[in-house]
């Protein structure tokens, strides 16, 4: 189902209420549009019945390719992950999309960036989507699409496609591998079958707003 309300002459809230084919579980995806442009996105997921361990929690959309800068205040500057994180310090790390990719030799999930306030995706001149964590996000971006990444046999076969897919997830699975060939993750860094929940904000930018960090940190505009 799908209904839309007023909440105030500036907002308006969208809501859709899904039972996924997994167990008959609840999916339920709020979207907040304010006057001022900006727009606050709300994810739950509620397990109808017995699951595996989820891979990855969030959300995935695509971009135009002209979007090819990434900037974000997070863990970096090399990808990262809940359970391989230590080594990446906090920081503002700014690069090209197809810079920050990492291309292994079989394609796969790549480029994360975890414990991220947030991130930006800009072209030539300055302009683009910013995205602020409520309060953080695990991000990603790629030249190409999740389903390039599950049917391509070798890195050197990816395409590089118009768009570009970005990710912004509540949190993935730890990847493991202590041992070098194929240990599980540590039951902390994995993803039990349980009710979550995320949010983020979308808002558009220009130069004009003033610098990245400070049009993040700026309330939603309720005027």
């Amino acid at each position: 189902s799908v209904k839309a309300e007023r909440l105030s002459p500036q907002a308006v809230r969208i809501t859709a209420e899904a039972t996924l084919p997994a167990a008959s579980s609840s999916y339920v995806t709020t979207w907040t549009v304010y006057g001022s442009g900006d727009l606050v996105v709300e994810a739950r997921f509620t397990p109808g019945g017995e699951l595996p361990e989820l891979p990855r929690f969030g959300m995935q959309m695509a971009v135009p390719g002209a979007l090819g800068t990434m900037t974000w205040l997070g863990r970096g500057p090399h990808e990262n992950y809940w359970d391989r994180h230590t080594g990446a310090p906090v920081g503002r790390y700014s690069g090209r999309v197809a810079d920050l990719v990492h291309d292994y030799v079989r394609p796969q999930e790549n480029a994360n960036r975890t414990d991220v306030r947030w991130i930006a995706l800009t072209g030539p001149d300055g302009s683009g989507l910013l995205a602020s964590g409520l309060p953080l996000l695990s991000v990603s971006a790629w030249p190409y699409t999740m389903e390039d990444l599950e049917t391509t046999t070798h890195a050197a076969l990816l395409p590089r496609r118009d768009t570009i897919t970005l990710n912004l997830d509540y949190r993935q699975t730890g990847v493991g591998g202590d041992d070098g060939w194929g240990a599980r993750p540590h039951a902390q860094y994995t993803l039990e079958p349980r009710p979550y929940e995320y949010r983020f904000r979308l808002r558009p930018y220009a130069p004009s707003m003033g610098r990245l960090e400070d049009v993040a940190r700026r309330p939603v505009d309720l005027q």
